[in-house]
């Protein structure tokens, strides 16, 4: 044996060596008798047995709380990289002890270096992908500043000014920086704002994590970005049980909470001078009547309803440069369409995140598409989700179909010869269907398409400092416990306004709410008792 490995010059040697040593580093220095070296080089690896020992007990919860910090990801990426020189070292170290150096050849070496070269590829990979990551945790989510103190003010606490300003919804317990407190009392800005860096365990009930959804659209022929979709997913953090709540865009007079009852007034006198009717032809709006007894109708006093007397879906055009209102946050816009929406339902809104639906189809399609239950047959096409983009189709029947992000599209948005409300249920489908079906490991390949659609569409109020427990609090979720509901006419309006836009029916969903998150799942199913999503 010895005199073979001599008589090529122990390039077959060397290779061998350096071939034990990409596998385990150090088992090359021992094939050549060099087994101190040889352990020397292997105890890195013992440490990294120990850290993936120690990893695997924390379980996967325990490390996705670990890669949602952004320091943490630094320090992946420096260990990544000592992991990559360390093993491209000791490839290349196990062939020079095994061939003196004048017995190298020149290709051999440079097989050796191509060898190092691909066993510190995945782990340069590993730097790539905890850099990206930590990009993309500071620029979507809001930087976490730690409160100084906290004072709790909940019902319960000896401040009636604040009390009053309080819906029974968010009722149990809130807290407030102490230094805002004064400025609260002053200006009743919402309390939500005021207290979005406080960590998450001090923020939420201990029960429940609500997050609003929005899918603002902003294509061609729109004007400014409309938040035609929007959902409001609430989990039991006991059970995992999620809701899934529907809220139809062209609701009109919706309830304001106590801070903006008066911030539309101007908006409510136009909204009802345009929708004026004369349907008698008397040249006077039929909403007039004769106030002094002289025989032509009068223009009665304005009441304000203190409510959104316009479509819902116009709350974030309205509010979205609001910086004196809410000026902790990433878009006041979304701020107050959360509070509109919480005070509708009764449900504290926790987060929101705001989607841009121009690049729905590139997340769609990032993530490698997604499956969904079809009901009816559908064979249509859609305006494009942006300038010079193509237009979405989708050609499918009943059953179950893996669309692309345009047949996504297509799918969600489409309404003409269907309704709102058909539509809005495709859509709390679609989440729901995501939800159940996808895959964390493919999700983790796909990670860098992902963050870059990510980053540049995504806007949401979630702070860094938030996201362990958040990641914690998610993973309770039980994806075959989803319940969708959408409150849509005429189950859930309390009558129409003159231009027959729907009013909803407040009590009514509230007390859908209520039901729902205490586990009565009747109002997300159809007539048969089967889910709305047909799954």
């Amino acid at each position: 044996m010895g005199s073979r490995w001599a008589s090529d010059g122990g390039d077959r040697r060397g290779l061998l060596a350096a071939a034990l040593s990409a596998l385990v580093p150090g088992a090359g220095q021992c094939l050549v008798g060099r087994r101190f070296r040889g352990l020397v080089v292997f105890l890195p690896t013992l440490v990294l047995v120990a850290a993936g020992v120690a990893l695997q007990r924390l379980g996967a919860v325990g490390i996705a709380k670990l890669l949602v910090r952004p320091s943490v990801l630094v320090a992946v990426a420096v260990v990544s990289l000592a992991v990559a020189a360390w093993r491209a070292a000791a490839v290349v170290d196990a062939y020079h002890v095994a061939v003196p150096r004048h017995r190298r050849v020149g290709p051999v070496k440079a097989g050796v270096v191509a060898l190092a070269a691909l066993v510190a590829l995945p782990h340069l990979a590993g730097i790539s992908y905890a850099l990206r990551a930590r990009d993309l945790l500071t620029s979507v989510f809001t930087a976490a500043e730690e409160p100084r103190l906290v004072v709790d003010v909940g019902l319960d606490a000896p401040l009636p000014r604040l009390e009053r300003r309080l819906t029974a919804a968010g009722a149990l317990r809130r807290f407030l920086a102490a230094d805002d407190l004064e400025a609260y009392l002053e200006d009743p800005r919402p309390l939500r704002a005021l207290s979005t860096y406080l960590p998450l365990r001090e923020r939420l009930p201990t029960d429940r994590l609500t997050i609003l959804l929005v899918g603002g659209d902003a294509g061609p022929g729109r004007e400014g970005l409309r938040t035609d979709t929007m959902i409001v997913m609430s989990v039991d953090l006991e059970t995992g049980r999620t809701a899934l709540f529907g809220i139809p865009r062209n609701f009109k007079n919706v309830p304001l909470p106590r801070h903006l009852r008066n911030s539309f007034i101007g908006l409510e006198r136009r909204v009802r001078e345009y929708d004026l009717s004369d349907e008698d032809g008397d040249g006077y709006p039929d909403a007039w009547t004769d106030l002094d007894g002289d025989g032509v109708p009068d223009e009665p006093p304005f009441e304000s309803c203190h409510c959104f007397a316009d479509m819902l879906n116009k709350v974030y055009r309205e509010t979205r440069d609001w910086y004196d209102r809410y000026p902790n946050t990433p878009d006041p816009g979304m701020a107050a369409l959360r509070d509109v929406l919480a005070h509708l339902l009764d449900l504290p809104i926790d987060y929101y995140v705001l989607v841009d639906m121009g690049a729905f189809v590139d997340l769609v399609d990032a993530v490698g598409g997604v499956d969904v239950y079809v009901t009816e047959p559908m064979h249509v096409r859609v305006s494009a989700p942006r300038e010079g983009a193509p237009k979405a189709a989708i050609s499918v029947e009943p059953g179950w179909h893996h669309l692309s992000g345009l047949e996504a599209l297509a799918w969600s948005r489409w309404r003409i010869g269907s309704s709102d409300y058909a539509r809005m249920k495709r859509q709390r489908c679609l989440v729901r269907s995501f939800l159940a079906h996808a895959d964390p490991l493919d999700l983790f390949r796909r990670f860098p398409r992902i963050a870059d659609v990510l980053e540049r569409s995504v806007v949401t109020d979630v702070p860094l400092n938030a996201l362990p427990d958040l990641v914690e609090r998610l993973a309770a979720i039980d994806f075959d416990d989803i319940v969708t509901v959408g409150f849509v006419p005429p189950r859930y309006n309390a009558g129409r306004t003159p231009k027959r836009y729907p009013i909803p029916d407040v009590p009514k969903i509230r007390r859908t709410v209520a039901a729902v998150l205490a586990g009565d799942t009747s109002a997300g199913t159809t007539r048969d008792g089967t889910s709305e999503c047909g799954f």
